[in-house]
């Protein structure tokens, strides 16, 4: 090795102190670790390696109904849009490479990207944060997504979080319905109620949010019309479909009752026709024995 002692003569220059390196901030995934989500064996993953389907199971009823009747609303009323996307149980993962920075809200509702298929969203694909996420709180996640989820979506920059408890199984008094709307220190304060004290308005969705008898709801605000669910729509469809049917058989009955009358008017206008060509017939009869008389009395007259 080289010798490190300087030659005769030489300056002894001090070596100059290395700059710190600059402070970095951890990411999201590691700041928020507990609201992430962690899949459920057996899981599959896409080509990339990021897992889109595991073994976890929906945990009633109540929370299949509230995040597909947000998911199949927002489809319907933006049906002429191309551009408004809207999920559930889809598997949002926000930082490149990491396979654990995943989370996966009940209903997630973005504006600006297209609406194609897909196995998951990538943030770094889609270059879009979902504009609404909906959690539809359980006995077992309540707590996650009451105080762990909102700090991650705040900081991932979603514009409204809205909480439904749709089987009252929170444990610290918080109501069954709640919305946050992203401020400049977070999501802040919950929204206060409406003007009929019952529900919020979305500002993304243009509606309002409100439970109704234990269902979670959409409400057109200036109709004051509660959009229908899955179950609704279809039972109007049925409806329509039976009074269609009623209409097209009512319409059947007047078009036989019409022919009816139809035929019946023929047969009396043949009728008619036949009696007057009888009278005809019978005048024509008349006339030629008025003549036949008048003749024979002229014969008697001049005999």
């Amino acid at each position: 090795m080289p010798s490190t002692i300087p030659p005769a003569g030489a300056v002894d220059v001090p070596t100059p102190p290395r700059p710190a390196p600059p402070h970095t901030q951890p990411p999201l995934s590691v700041v928020h670790a507990k609201a992430l989500y962690k899949p459920v064996p057996p899981v599959d993953c896409d080509d990339d390696g990021y897992p889109y389907c595991d073994g976890s199971a929906v945990e009633s009823t109540d929370h299949w109904d509230s995040r597909t009747h947000v998911v199949q609303v927002v489809q319907s009323r933006f049906l002429d849009r191309d551009d408004v996307f809207a999920a559930c149980d889809l598997g949002f993962y926000f930082e490149r490479g990491n396979r654990s920075a995943v989370v996966v809200p009940d209903a997630m509702v973005v504006f600006g990207v297209g609406r194609h298929r897909r196995l998951s969203y990538k943030l770094w694909e889609e270059s879009k944060v979902p504009d609404l996420v909906l959690e539809v709180i359980s006995k077992y996640s309540w707590r996650k997504d009451v105080y762990a989820k909102p700090p991650l979506y705040g900081a991932l920059g979603v514009r409204e979080y809205w909480l439904f408890d749709p089987l009252d199984v929170r444990r610290d008094g918080g109501p069954r319905l709640e919305g946050w709307r992203l401020g400049a220190d977070g999501y802040g304060e919950p929204l206060p109620s409406g003007a009929t004290g019952v529900g919020f308005a979305s500002e993304v969705l243009g509606l309002d949010v409100l439970p109704l008898d234990g269902e979670l709801r959409l409400r057109d605000p200036e109709t004051g019309e509660t959009m229908p669910g899955w179950k609704e729509a279809e039972a109007q469809r049925r409806s329509e479909v039976a009074r269609a049917n009623e209409e097209a058989a009512k319409a059947e009955q007047a078009a036989a009752r019409a022919e009816r009358q139809a035929a019946r008017a023929e047969r009396e206008a043949a009728r008619a026709k036949r009696e007057a060509a009888r009278a005809v017939e019978e005048s024509a009869k008349r006339k030629v024995a008025e003549r036949r008389i008048a003749e024979l009395e002229a014969r008697l007259r001049e005999a």
